[in-house]
């Protein structure tokens, strides 16, 4: 098998991106043992310009149109992570402590990223309701992404070393890596590795939380703002009124 050279991860904002970054990168080692697998979270083309001779496995959220098009035209798969906005954006206001309106413009800028690429014929497509994070199945379909195919020992042992219980764990960790960053601003600790947040620890991923966490003003704002996302991905069908 020829391996992918690089493999970007384009995730919506609380979309299980981090989960899937990490996911990727273990089946991308299993699959090609002899190639050396870099992980990486870009916010600019600084660090695209930077990446080494390697299968790359990048993961991003919003891109200004330079760097997606750097991605876009060196990219072999390409992992899209999407969620129902209003649950993204109260996942935010929850989990990492920003108002509605910052919460707002995270969602819906990763959002339009990953809508603008979600019809390329690499992507696949990875939607959060579908518990894409609790299946076994899911590491099929990213070793078939990938370009190969994995032992059922090799999905058994992803599927185990990928629950919740075992990132909350890493997480508990975190503070021990040499790989880790405490933000003095926020007061959040990072694995620059991984990039698994403190605040990633003790959530529940539940489906619909914003039916009972977030006013209904400020959904019926986000189902304005986001129709022709909420419509592509099919969560139109319930709205705040």
């Amino acid at each position: 098998m020829e391996p992918p050279r690089l493999v970007w991860c384009l995730g919506m904002y609380a979309s299980g991106s981090t989960w899937l970054f990490n996911a990727a990168r273990a089946v991308a080692a299993l699959l090609y043992p002899e190639e050396r697998v870099a992980g990486h979270f870009a916010e600019n083309m600084k660090k695209l310009k930077t990446l080494p001779a390697a299968l790359n496995v990048v993961k991003t959220h919003d891109l200004g149109p330079t760097a997606t098009g750097f991605l876009r035209k060196r990219a072999g798969p390409i992992l899209v992570s999407v969620r129902d906005p209003r649950d993204a954006v109260t996942s935010m206001m929850q989990h990492m402590g920003h108002g509605f309106w910052q919460a707002l413009q995270y969602v819906e800028a990763s959002a339009q990223s990953a809508a603008r690429l979600a019809g390329d014929g690499r992507a696949c497509l990875f939607v959060y309701e579908s518990g894409f994070t609790e299946t076994a199945d899911v590491f099929d379909q990213l070793a078939a992404a990938l370009g190969g195919t994995l032992t059922m020992a090799q999905r058994e042992g992803l599927y185990a070393a990928t629950r919740r219980e075992k990132i909350e764990e890493k997480i508990s960790q975190l503070a021990a890596l040499p790989t880790a960053w405490h933000n003095p601003v926020t007061d959040d600790l990072l694995d620059l590795d991984t990039q698994w947040h403190r605040h990633h620890a003790g959530r529940s991923g539940e489906v619909g939380r914003w039916r009972h966490r977030l006013p209904a003003q400020e959904a019926a704002l986000i189902e304005r703002r986001m129709t022709s996302f909420m419509r592509q991905f099919g969560y139109e069908g319930e709205t705040s009124h």
